[in-house]
């Protein structure tokens, strides 16, 4: 399809999918054709940027798979007037029925202007999304169930959403401060920085685990050596902890140890494969487990409130980055 050429028979079904569902999910004051026009907009400007390069393989198939279900009328598309941010503005949606959905916010969308490339950036985030989903829907749907599958979609997206920022808008567009700091996180650290920043997991952490998993099933460790080996490792993202003089390294350090908690209790259950034991049974075998797991849940416990203020204040200043782009966020103030 030629860009900015979209048959009237998708402009159809994108207007039929947002009405098809108006009566049961929005109020009477939401200016549906208002709305209407700017999804179609925002998703026409991302046919006409993406086709003018099609060069970047896993980009353009994520939007050729994506654009092809929208026009195809496989997914619909709804708006949650819940959604009060713009970073978080849209989501990919599997509802009970097993219809899926591309769900958008007001913010986001009443932020949108046709300069503002991070609303496009989303909008591939989400596309990767529906493309996994379609190309191998019970893994997806699999993985929402596990949390490290889950985890490897959304690092996936992020991914996408890099390379998309990299090859397509970097140097078109004026990029907001989260994409600036996406490419950097991109390029700098394979992703770790953002993925802590705006997923709250440490990549770094969760390699670690998978590999040590990993090595664990073809028989390339034994149980013995993980059990000695992983105190050592949490002893040293604790220290790093308590040695750190600046609130974004403990901020930093602390999603490291609550991604190692996580995986340290996912590991154990896997190398012991003893169902019928208890946590205070696994402690009292090993002490050196037992005594790192309730250290790291201090720093968690006591911690929480501080790292989560920091990250949601870093998360601020995007999102008013953004708004202020915009125009919206003085709109707002008056």
């Amino acid at each position: 399809m030629k860009a900015g050429k979209l048959t009237l028979l998708f402009i159809f079904f994108l207007l039929f999918n947002l009405y098809s569902h108006a009566e049961e999910d929005y109020s009477e004051d939401i200016d549906l054709e208002r709305y209407q026009r700017i999804i179609f907009s925002i998703m026409n400007n991302l046919a006409e940027i993406i086709n003018r390069n099609p060069e970047n393989e896993i980009v353009y198939n994520t939007f050729l798979t994506a654009e092809n279900a929208v026009r195809n009328n496989r997914i619909s598309l709804r708006i949650d007037p819940n959604l009060n941010t713009v970073l978080s503005g849209m989501y990919f949606s599997i509802y009970d029925s097993g219809e899926i959905g591309l769900v958008f916010g007001l913010k986001y969308l009443d932020s949108w202007f046709p300069e503002s490339s991070v609303h496009y950036s989303i909008l591939i985030h989400e596309y990767r999304h529906l493309h996994d989903y379609i190309v191998n829907r019970q893994a997806f749907v699999d993985a929402l169930n596990d949390e490290k599958e889950r985890y490897w979609y959304e690092l996936d997206a992020l991914r996408v959403e890099a390379e998309f920022i990299k090859d397509y808008l970097y140097g078109n567009f004026e990029l907001s401060r989260f994409e600036y700091y996406l490419l950097y996180s991109f390029e700098d650290n394979n992703l770790n920085t953002i993925s802590i920043i705006f997923l709250r997991e440490s990549m770094d952490v969760f390699f670690f685990f998978h590999n040590l998993e990993m090595a664990f099933n073809n028989n390339e460790i034994s149980r013995d050596d993980i059990i000695r080996e992983l105190p050592y490792h949490a002893d040293y993202f604790m220290e790093m902890f308590h040695e750190a003089n600046e609130d974004f390294l403990r901020a930093f350090f602390y999603i490291d140890i609550s991604t190692f908690r996580r995986y340290l209790i996912r590991t154990m259950v896997i190398i012991l494969n003893s169902p019928q034991m208890t946590w205070g049974e696994v402690f009292s075998l090993y002490p050196e487990i037992g005594r790192v797991y309730h250290e790291m849940s201090e720093i968690i416990n006591g911690y929480f409130d501080a790292q989560n203020d920091y990250f949601q204040n870093l998360i601020s200043i995007w999102e008013n980055d953004i708004l202020m782009r915009s125009g919206l966020i003085s709109l707002l103030r008056h």
